[in-house]
């Protein structure tokens, strides 16, 4: 392994040309990775061979697409208990890709799917699934993470689930199908052999937003679509998760000129996507090899593309009545969406050098967009006029304003954050994701920045965290990112022994085990906001744990640990009813442990009981925490650890 790290880490900050002189293969076996951004509403893949790294790909052909290659599938998904016998007529695109892939061949026979295929799967996914379809089920990633706060400049949508499924079991199933794609196309490329020889190792990316139990719901739906299958027995790595900024900065760092940004930079990295927009800082510590230090707390928010296109159609039942919105006929509501994807979301600019009234707008054809709405009868007063309704340059600005705004804040805040740890200049604020490629976007913040601070948008955005995933995989052990700052604190609620001198006496009771006073619900963090962690390093909570004779049965006894978090800036050191700052984030229980690695004790009533010491340890990642428990004084854990998140 050693001379195939050296040979990614003397990479420095670009992949080379295909022109170049190739990179020699490492030793050892052949290995593939693959990154899988699994989106809102679009889904990316790409893969390479550690033994030529620089040959990396782009996957453009998936069932049921016709036309172009496109960078990213649908992350849409339909069940179904038939399906003809012919192949289905291809679905209409719904979001063309802007930029085509690396060394994508557009000769290759694209893939088609069969109704075998369908109904032995159940379900229809990607670009199979028609946009008409009523069992389309779309934004499923957003179903993870019930946490989040919903934007409140949209409605509410409701999403039936078919019966006996979760969300975890939805994003499991199409995850499985990503996957089975994956392995097709790297068959048709390299030959069944090759693939079967080869050891092939995932990486997922995740929202750096998103919550732990989130993140391990993800992980969790990963390993049962098979990402995880094949792992040696103690063998960790054949799946990773990074998150998605992150993954972004991988890619966009390397993207960018190399004298654009030097030593001791720092950047702010916007990743825009469907569903979310993730923010992160770093400061470039190494350009040869690329090394990055995270400056600021991570923030983000659920604004992403797809709330403009919820906007879109609040704004369009609005105007014409949401009973005939209702009635509208589903060919005509897609032809009605499409237009606002293909021809404003996407075109839309901010033409702030030639100001107009209201009525000069009116009368200028140019300036207006018109919509199709086929079926809703003409209404001068609404503006629709031969099945067509009247949209001005003012009111797009309405409707992509409250998500420009909020977007900007994140940004102003990131900034700020930056600013205050006085660890360097800002170079640049990249942009990244689909929402990420907007003009219109790109205009707003760079007006922000006011030429103070370059805004910039690296080539091949929309898939950046794709091909920055497939980087990171390439890296091995040896990762761009040498520390992160943590966004929340992390500790366990206990039992303090009562000090007069720190406690309140009312607070005191009595602890019939241990034979002394103490104060309930104390809360010790052994993680704190803004602390840097490192993958290399571990954060152990000692603590020890008393335990009644008459409790144990047996000669084992399973210890149980719970992990509480808080988000604030500020975090309490004790519990209060009614205080919803500080919550239980998991329970942690270990496999049962002898009771011979316990202490003997008796108390002053003659009562036996035992003491153990024990610590757990905490290993932070760019996608998830690990968690091990391990006894005082002894290096070997007390075996796996199981989590169940609250």
């Amino acid at each position: 392994m050693g001379g195939e790290q050296s040979l990614i880490h003397g990479l420095g900050i670009g992949f080379r040309d295909k022109t170049e002189e190739p990179l020699p293969p490492g030793p050892g076996k052949e290995r593939i990775i693959v990154g899988i951004d699994f989106g809102t509403t679009h889904s990316a893949i790409a893969w390479a061979q550690t033994s030529s790294p620089e040959e990396y790909e782009v996957i453009t052909h998936w069932p049921g697409q016709s036309g172009k290659d496109w960078g990213k599938v649908p992350s849409d998904i339909s069940y179904t208990t038939s399906r003809p016998a012919s192949n289905p007529t291809p679905a209409p695109v719904p979001s063309p890709s802007p930029t085509p892939s690396v060394n994508s061949e557009s000769n290759i026979p694209r893939p088609e799917s069969t109704s075998s295929e369908t109904a032995a799967l159940g379900f229809k996914w990607g670009f199979e699934v028609l946009p008409t379809d009523p069992q389309k089920l779309s934004w499923i990633k957003i179903l993870l993470d019930p946490s989040q706060p919903r934007p409140n400049f949209v409605n509410p949508k409701k999403m039936t689930l078919p019966k006996g499924k979760k969300p975890v079991d939805i994003v499991t199933d199409y995850l499985g199908a990503l996957k089975s794609h994956t392995v097709q196309t790297l068959e048709r490329r390299l030959g069944k052999e090759v693939v079967q020889k080869s050891k092939v190792e995932y990486v997922l990316t995740v929202p750096a937003v998103w919550s732990d139990k989130a993140r391990q719901m993800t992980m969790e739906a990963a390993i049962r679509a098979g990402l995880g299958v094949g792992a040696e027995e103690g063998e960790t790595g054949l799946l990773k998760l990074i998150t998605e900024p992150e993954g972004a900065a991988e890619y966009a760092l390397r993207s960018i000129q190399p004298n654009s940004m030097k030593v001791g930079d720092c950047f702010v990295v916007c990743d825009a996507g469907g569903g979310t927009v993730d923010l992160i800082s770093y400061r470039i510590s190494s350009l040869i090899p690329l090394q990055l230090n995270e400056v600021a707390i991570g923030t983000g928010a659920l604004c992403g593309a797809v709330y403009l296109d919820r906007r879109f159609e609040d704004f369009i039942s609005k105007r014409i009545g949401r009973d005939k919105f209702d009635a509208m006929d589903h060919r005509a509501r897609f032809q009605m969406n499409q237009f606002w994807e293909t021809y404003v979301k996407r075109e839309f600019v901010d033409d702030e050098g030639v100001q107009r009234d209201e009525e000069e707008e009116e009368e200028n054809e140019n300036k207006l967009f018109w919509v199709p709405v086929m079926g809703v009868p003409d209404d001068e007063d609404k503006g629709i006029r031969g099945g067509f309704l009247k949209l001005s340059r003012r009111e797009v600005k309405e409707i992509f304003e409250p998500i420009v705004a909020q977007v900007l804040e994140l940004i102003s805040k990131q900034v700020i954050e930056v600013l205050k740890s006085g660890k360097g200049p800002i170079a640049a604020i990249l942009l990244v994701g689909g929402f990420g490629s907007s003009e219109y976007l790109y205009q707003r913040i760079n007006r922000w920045a006011a030429d103070k601070i370059n805004v910039m948008q690296p080539r091949n955005a929309w898939t950046a965290v794709v091909r920055g995933a497939i980087i990171r995989g390439l890296q091995g052990d040896i990762a761009a990112v040498q520390s992160r700052l943590s966004r929340r604190y992390y500790g366990v609620v206990h039992d303090s022994k009562y000090d007069e001198s720190k406690h309140d006496e009312a607070e005191r009771t009595w602890h019939p085990l241990r034979c002394e006073w103490v104060v309930k619900n104390r809360i010790q963090w052994y993680i704190r906001r803004g602390d840097v962690t490192t993958e290399q390093k571990k954060i152990s909570f000692p603590f020890y744990r008393t335990v009644a004779e008459s409790d144990l049965v047996g000669d084992a006894h399973q210890l149980k640990t719970e992990l509480w978090v808080c988000d604030e800036e500020v975090a309490p050191d004790k519990r209060i009813k009614g205080d919803h700052s500080v919550r239980k984030l998991c329970v942690m229980s270990s496999e049962p442990v002898p009771v011979s690695r316990f202490t003997k004790h008796t108390n002053e009533k003659g009562e036996a009981f035992y003491r153990v010491d024990y610590s757990l340890d905490m290993t932070v990642t760019s996608g998830v925490v690990v968690y091990e428990m391990s006894l005082e004084g002894e290096k070997a854990s007390v075996g796996r650890v199981t989590t169940k998140y609250e």
